[in-house]
């Protein structure tokens, strides 16, 4: 009765509840894939972004859910106002660039600043290069050794294929423009060559090294396997460039130091290595023996060739960043969900073990030290503590200032165990306001996919939830990284039925929680977090009073059936191959879209952007479409489309959107204001 007069409030603003929403039509078209299906939606795909239909069609979906959320825009602009004068905690330290005796920082809007110190004022060297309006992402900057020349990555869709500029920063002039590129960027050693990683065209799979020049570009490498990735770093002593091509579970790794491609180790399936330097020592992070630890060769020559020498052990650790320094080498992990530090010395003898955090709290080492530094920086936050950060000495393992940051908050945060319905105790985040004593209403968050741990991180727009009575929690589901690689083992491929399992046990045990409302409870979920929160609908319709779904990748079969899209051959190890029988089996029984059938689905708030090149606009249009066909709800049922933006938020829109999507939530769950 309470989930029916909440609805009802929404349903009741008389101007909003006369218009039934635009529909959009079946278009039916024949699957790509070797099981011949006919999808009643699949004509609205369009890979050039541009069919005038189309775009009406989206448009109208848009206007439809503007005026559906008209009555509630007093509530969106409180929102944003409240935003705005949240506490961020410590800022993060800025980073300097020191090269070519000055120092040196990109903004965010393509600015770049130069000073001679740290005292120095900075001087603006670039103008900002980011429009008024569309959309504009910096993705990566390589300043030329001696200064003058500064390299770009930039993308003005959202597809995330960027474009490279080469600038000379005395002139303004450009110098070379190259299109289809990822975000990867190195000048050589020499400064002669500037490396840039070319995007297959359909794809956009990065897999050619390409070298400039003196304005003529050069094939250096180029990956063969459709499933494998390539990428490129510089190790940690500046000495060498990397190479580095990958697949979900496998890499090989190149030297470029004399301009050619030189093999470290050839390819072994399973097998993860990734190589560091640091003067005399050569460190590789890899799962040799079976979770991924550190080694250390003999030399780079016998690094391919000779036995690596075990330093630290991975197993009971999740090894997620380490850091080279002139006379320690430094390892961040998580234990049991924990995160800690490892110190080692220059001998690879452990030195100090750190905990960092404890609960619903993550911690992690911050920026990229100078190897001669003799401290570590550490970046601590929980889902109640605003971010703050201080150095750890690594001869001592001693903090190098107080913690007296803490103060009285008026947020409770913690981490429980809820046993899942196989058994497995699932771990869940959970943040409230302390003061607020009647039932509340919670909103439960979800990802679950690629090993990502999903952080308990401090959220000050997550504080206007609590401020209005809600819980705001996140189920560390299996198929997360949590708690290690054996976890998200356990919650992909044909075992990704396991993430569904985990979050509606989650909903369920804290449904009966007396201090939460049983008959409020919302879920959210972003691209993969989509597909866990739509199947999860379609398992439980009734379960959840309202979800907000962002950017949803929905339409698995769909999309693991047609290599030509972008990052399909790259993720059969996390989704499946349809080519295997019981991995197309397992994707049918759970794929949202396909799984869509005659429910009581709750209220919707569903995103898409149009040059999403991960999760493709279609994808979520498509499933509304269909849903709002099964559905014997009400609704309502709202589709938001970027136009001018992809799978990444646009910073131009992003807090509207966002305060729309809480503005929606609260007003489902009874708060006007």
């Amino acid at each position: 009765m309470r989930r029916l007069l909440i609805l009802a409030s929404l349903l009741a603003i008389p101007a909003l509840a006369e218009e039934e929403a635009p529909l959009i039509p079946e278009r039916p078209a024949l699957m790509k894939g070797s099981i011949a299906r006919v999808d009643p939606y699949g004509g609205w795909r369009d890979d050039s972004r541009s069919s005038p239909e189309l775009l009406t069609l989206l448009r109208e979906q848009n206007r439809w859910t503007e005026q559906r959320l008209a009555g509630l825009q007093p509530l969106v602009k409180t929102l944003q106002g409240e935003w705005q004068r949240q506490a961020r905690g410590e800022p993060m330290p800025v980073e300097w660039l020191s090269q070519a005796g000055s120092q040196w920082r990109m903004g965010a809007d393509g600015s770049l600043w130069q000073r001679t110190d740290e005292q120095a004022e900075p001087r603006q060297r670039l103008a900002p290069r980011q429009p008024a309006e569309g959309y504009y992402e910096l993705a990566a900057w390589a300043l030329h050794p001696n200064g003058h020349w500064l390299a770009l990555a930039e993308d003005s869709r959202g597809d995330r294929d960027y474009r490279i500029t080469l600038l000379d920063l005395a002139s303004g002039k450009t110098l070379a423009t190259l299109p289809h590129r990822a975000s990867d960027l190195l000048w050589s050693l020499d400064g002669k060559t500037l490396y840039t990683v070319a995007n297959e065209r359909s794809t956009l799979r990065p897999w050619q090294l390409q070298a400039w020049q003196n304005g003529k570009e050069t094939l250096v490498y180029e990956e063969a396997d459709p499933a494998w990735l390539i990428g490129l770093y510089r190790t940690t002593d500046r000495r060498h460039l990397i190479l580095q091509s990958n697949n979900h579970n496998s890499s090989e790794q190149y030297l470029l130091d004399d301009g050619k491609a030189t093999l470290v180790k050839a390819r072994q399936r399973g097998l993860e290595y990734y190589l560091d330097t640091q003067g005399d020592r050569v460190l590789i992070k890899s799962n040799l023996d079976g979770d991924l630890g550190l080694y250390q060769a003999g030399s780079l020559a016998e690094a391919g060739s000779q036995p690596w020498r075990p330093l630290w052990s991975g197993k009971g650790h999740s090894l997620e960043k380490w850091r080279l320094f002139e006379h320690h080498t430094v390892l961040q992990y998580r234990k049991e969900g924990d995160d800690w530090l490892d110190v080692l010395d220059a001998d690879g003898r452990l030195r100090h073990s750190v905990p960092l955090t404890e609960g619903a709290g993550t911690a992690w080492i911050q920026g990229s030290q100078d190897p001669a530094d003799t401290g570590v920086l550490i970046r601590r936050q929980g889902m109640a503590e605003a971010p703050h950060q201080r150095w750890l000495s690594l001869d001592s393992g001693q903090w190098q200032d107080d913690d007296t940051r803490a103060v009285a908050s008026p947020y409770q945060s913690e981490r429980r165990w809820i046993v899942g319905k196989d058994g497995v105790k699932v771990p869940v985040s959970l943040v409230w306001r302390k003061d607020i004593t009647t039932p509340k209403a919670l909103l439960l968050y979800g990802y679950g996919a690629y090993g990502t741990p999903m952080r308990p991180y401090y959220q000050p727009r997550v504080l206007s939830l609590l401020d209005r009575g809600f819980v705001y929690a996140i189920a560390h589901v299996r198929g997360g990284g949590l708690l290690g690689d054996p976890w998200y083992r356990e919650g992909r491929g044909q075992q990704k039925q396991h993430s569904v399992d985990d979050f509606l046990a989650v909903a369920e045990s804290l449904s009966r929680d007396p201090a939460i409302d049983p008959a409020r409870l919302f879920a959210m979920g972003g691209s993969a977090g989509g597909l866990l929160v739509a199947a999860a609908l379609n398992q439980a319709p009734t379960r959840f009073a309202g979800a907000v779904l962002q950017v949803p990748f929905v339409d698995m079969l769909g999309t693991m059936t047609d290599p030509e899209l972008p990052l399909t051959r790259q993720e059969y190890a996390e989704w499946g191959n349809p080519a295997n029988s019981d991995d197309y089996a397992a994707m049918r029984r759970l794929s949202p879209y396909d799984n869509l059938h005659e429910a009581h689905y709750p209220p919707l708030y569903v995103t898409a952007g149009l040059h999403d090149s991960q999760v493709p606009y279609w994808e979520p249009l498509k499933w509304l479409a269909r849903l709002r066909a099964h559905s014997t709800g009400t609704g309502p049922y709202l589709l938001n489309t970027e136009l001018e933006g992809g799978h990444l938020a646009n910073p131009n829109t992003a807090t509207q959107r966002a305060a729309q999507e809480y503005a929606f939530l609260l007003d489902l769950a009874g708060v006007k204001h």
